[in-house]
């Protein structure tokens, strides 16, 4: 079952630090580990696409660390 994030949504905000942890353990596996970020966001139906593309920015790495 996949669950629902609405626009403008206070669970839309609050889903941004979980997608940065999931992050962080896909770039630095070495340094960070977080299964249970990677499941729950694999759980979620929300386009991640947005984040996806800042991901590239270095400054969207270090904030995945600092979130971590």
């Amino acid at each position: 079952m996949k669950y629902r994030i609405e626009k403008n949504t206070v669970q839309e905000t609050l889903i941004l630090p979980l997608y940065s942890r999931k992050l962080c353990t896909e770039l630095y596996p070495n340094l960070y580990r977080d299964e249970t970020a990677v499941r729950l966001i694999d759980q979620i139906d929300y386009d991640f696409s947005v984040a996806e593309k800042n991901s590239r920015s270095l400054m969207q790495r270090f904030g995945a660390l600092e979130v971590a």
